[in-house]
């Protein structure tokens, strides 16, 4: 039963990307680092492990309650099979206190800055549907396919099982 239970949480959580039509992952869309260089997505991208993305704001009080489990998540998978990035959609204007948001936490993955119209587009480019708010995830598995994704607050563990769902 408790299995069983398990399984209807993580379906009931993410939204698998069969429903969704998602375009590739190998996107041209431009945020940039906190020092204000540009980085394309793309570039962010590994080949060969899945991609958590995490769109976040500083001002959001569930961002910083997530924040720490899935830079937990990011860390146990660090040499592993998974990668996490945040995308923050603070902009240029707040880029301090976006900066601030990740150094407080010590945030150990990668973080790209957007203003918030560009994250919006980037996010129906990626899955055909508008953009509700922060926090939301992306999953992407190897190779740059999107599976899930989701509005609110998502476990890491729930993600780690999805993960696990899709690779057995």
């Amino acid at each position: 039963m408790k299995k069983y239970t398990a399984r209807w949480l993580i379906s009931a959580v993410l939204v698998l990307g069969v429903a969704m039509e998602p375009s590739s992952a190998a996107t041209a869309q431009v945020f940039s680092d906190f020092d204000g260089r540009p980085v394309s997505f793309a570039d962010m991208f590994p080949t060969d492990r899945w991609l958590v993305v995490m769109i976040w704001s500083h001002s959001c009080p569930v961002c910083a309650k997530e924040m720490q489990g899935q830079a937990d998540l990011h860390e146990r998978h660090r040499d592993g099979r998974l990668k996490v990035l945040g995308i923050s959609l603070d902009g240029a204007d707040a880029a301090f206190e976006a900066w601030a948001f990740v150094e407080e936490r010590e945030v150990g993955f990668s973080n790209l800055l957007g203003e918030p119209g560009d994250v919006a587009d980037f996010f129906s480019n990626q899955t055909g549907q508008s953009f509700k708010g922060t926090p939301t995830f992306l999953i992407y598995a190897p190779g740059g396919a999107l599976k899930a994704t989701q509005a609110g607050a998502v476990p890491p563990e729930v993600i780690e099982a999805f993960i696990y769902d899709q690779e057995h």
